[in-house]
């Protein structure tokens, strides 16, 4: 994997580990990963890694074992260690409908394969289980690498941190999370979550045509919606140009509430790592 960002407080130390999180966060193109120390609220290490395409899940395992911090940092004896990897084989259930004793049945609702199993994960603000097929290899492979790691899909961070930030005063909001070649959705109406989905575009114009359809799906009244936004987006950016045709009330929230930035790392664009920081926010 290429090195993108490395930022370290040079106050890191392993026998501190008890009260520091690791959160990882695996997407198409990237992995991502912090070092929170929970009992002060602040970034120790912050890194960001470029996968190399085609990354199968094998390839995603073996690439994270080559990494230094795999035989270091990796192994300190943290308060607790959270993954997102990103997946579009989930479905949600209303947690008052839910029923453990035929969590099989649900999966049928996916397509998963022989070597697939299936992660529950409960979404509280949203009151929403969370059904995930993970692969074998990656499940075992991240539980080897890593110790006693809560594995999670993209889905679950995210709206655990939208929901940090829903405004009292937008009945309505859309929040996005665009990352290269993928963005995350979710649509608030009367503060509810009304629609979650993840989409894979491969321009901008792709991206134009999944907003158009999104529009229309979730009836959004364009005039009225806040888009807010995180991820590695700004307002120069071809997609930035491709909301402003629709909405006029666009908006960034960052992760600075999540997590500070020490004095010795310096700031690097916090909402691009929103949904790695909103990681803390998973049970």
């Amino acid at each position: 994997m290429n090195k993108l960002l490395y930022l370290s407080d040079d106050d890191l130390q392993s026998q501190l580990a008890a009260r520091y999180d690791l959160l990882v966060q695996i997407g198409l193109e990237t992995f991502q990963y912090a070092i929170i120390d929970k009992q002060i609220n602040q970034v120790k290490v912050l890194a960001e890694y470029e996968l190399t395409l085609p990354a199968q899940n094998k390839d995603i395992i073996k690439a994270i074992e080559g990494l230094p911090e795999a035989n270091r940092q990796f192994k300190f004896a943290f308060n607790s260690v959270k993954i997102a990897f990103n997946s579009s084989d989930f479905t949600f259930i209303p947690a008052d409908l839910y029923q453990e004793g035929i969590r099989e049945e649900y999966g049928k609702y996916l397509n998963p394969t022989g070597s697939s199993e299936l992660l529950v994960n409960n979404i509280a603000s949203a009151e929403i289980k969370n059904i995930v097929a993970i692969d074998s290899d990656l499940n075992s492979g991240l539980n080897k690498i890593f110790h006693r790691p809560r594995i999670y899909n993209q889905a679950y961070p995210f709206i655990e941190g939208v929901q940090k930030y829903l405004n009292r005063e937008d009945e309505t909001a859309c929040f996005f999370d665009i990352q290269p070649k993928q963005f995350q959705v979710a649509v608030y109406k009367h503060f509810n979550l009304e629609f979650y989905n993840s989409f894979e575009y491969a321009n901008p114009d792709e991206f134009n045509y999944y907003l158009l359809h999104l529009i229309d799906s979730a009836n959004i009244d364009t005039e009225k919606t806040p888009i807010i936004l995180t991820g590695k987006v700004s307002s120069t950016d071809d997609v930035h140009q491709r909301l402003e045709k629709y909405f006029s009330d666009i908006r960034f929230i960052e992760s600075n509430d999540l997590s500070k930035y020490s004095d010795q790392m310096g700031k690097d664009k916090p909402n691009a790592f929103f949904t790695l920081f909103s990681l803390q926010l998973c049970e």
